[in-house]
């Protein structure tokens, strides 16, 4: 490709068609990362893993997630500027964000948390794997493979993308505020929980309760970081409702859970054979590392090594266990010979505790100072859960 031709490819925006967010126009370095093999592996990793199996129409990827995120983090951040023009945000931040949006999920490897669950099985708490440190190493190389995207960036500006991605200002020195828009560690809101929330509840069949185009519109900065018009209170209540009932439904829906249990020992007996986690620490390997992986194994008839990967795997598509109860503390049922103990742990995003105690509100008639509701003022107004987290386990055994 001439540089003109590169030139003229990059000199407006192109609208994407999604099945959430409609007509979505996203800037031309976008594309063109997008348009990259690092950035397609994304089509190829379900957004759900293996919920799949579960159910059938939640067949949506990382890829779209991904795009989606991207939208909403350009949106948000323009609606944060308008509602304050002196707010120091350029358009290379906006830029930024947007990147971040689009980036954030890069580094997640096949069956997304279950993987990153099975990685770090005998790793230290401080030595975990985490998919957003992956996710700065992939692009990382992919703005080696592709130098045309790495020369539209300044290298501060690409420290500031990976600081958006990890939810932390390390490396780069804005405004806190945007450090919120892509990953808020500090309460837990922001456009990557909107989309997965509003997609996956989609693509589920479930439908959601919560408006995230209304949390944008009553969005504003104060104290440099995001908070919210107390009326919409509500909303985000129905919204880590919407969180915990999609973790219930399907998230960790007991056949789920067993389906992840097997995989992880699929994953364990097929490592001696195949060094799969080397896949994660070699990013011209993980560009390739994909649910394919699954296929890898069971296409493999003759490798005498991958017969027991290959038998784990059959007992997800044939279905080898039924669900027989519940398991209470004491009750020695799930310590049968070939029975499958599953665990799941339900909360509304902050253990035990009411997320929503964490969320600066503002009153219309005070935009200059935020506030947050304590569990008094909380329990008053909303029709709240005696307890914000419940354990369960499940017991399976072989049919």
């Amino acid at each position: 490709m001439t540089q003109s031709e590169n030139s003229s490819r990059m000199d407006s925006d192109q609208v994407f068609h999604d099945a959430i967010h409609g007509s979505m126009e996203l800037p031309p370095l976008c594309v063109e990362i997008i348009n990259t093999i690092q950035f397609q592996r994304l089509r190829n990793i379900k957004q759900l893993g293996l919920c799949y199996y579960v159910f059938p129409s939640a067949s949506h990827n990382r890829f779209e997630h991904c795009l989606g995120t991207c939208y909403l983090a350009g949106k948000m951040v323009r609606h944060l500027k308008q509602q304050n023009p002196d707010l120091e945000i350029s358009d290379r931040d906006i830029l930024c964000v947007e990147i971040a949006g689009l980036c954030h999920d890069l580094g997640h490897a096949p069956f997304s948390h279950v993987f990153e669950g099975f990685i770090n099985e005998n790793r230290r708490p401080d030595n975990r794997w985490k998919h957003e440190d992956a996710s700065c190493k992939m692009l990382d190389h992919l703005f080696e493979e592709n130098p045309h995207v790495r020369e539209e960036l300044e290298p501060d500006e690409i420290a500031f993308i990976k600081d958006l991605i990890i939810g932390e200002s390390e490396n780069s020195a804005r405004p806190q505020f945007l450090y919120q828009i892509v990953n808020n560690r500090d309460y837990n809101i922001d456009v990557d929980k909107w989309d997965y929330l509003a997609r996956d509840s989609h693509f589920l069949g479930i439908g959601k309760s919560f408006d995230h185009e209304r949390m944008i519109k009553m969005s504003r900065v104060i104290g440099d970081q995001i908070c919210y018009r107390d009326k919409t209170v509500d909303n985000f209540f129905d919204m880590f409702y919407s969180r915990y009932r999609l973790h219930k439904t399907a998230y960790q829906h007991k056949t789920v859970l067993l389906f992840n249990t097997l995989l992880c020992e699929t994953l364990r007996s097929a490592e001696r054979h195949l060094g799969i986690i080397e896949n994660v620490y070699d990013m011209r390997r993980f560009t390739y590392f994909t649910d394919s992986i699954l296929e890898e194994i069971l296409r493999n008839e003759d490798n005498e090594n991958l017969r027991v990967a290959r038998n784990t795997l059959n007992d997800i598509i044939k279905r080898s266990y039924r669900y027989i109860g519940t398991v209470e503390d004491g009750n020695d049922q799930g310590e049968e010979p070939g029975n499958i103990v599953c665990e799941a742990n339900f909360d509304y995003g902050a253990g035990n505790e009411n997320p929503l105690v964490k969320i600066p509100f503002y009153e219309r008639g005070n935009m200059h100072e935020s506030f947050n509701y304590n569990p008094d003022e909380l329990e008053e107004m909303l029709f709240l859960p005696g307890t914000f987290q419940l354990n369960v386990r499940y017991c399976f055994e072989r049919i």
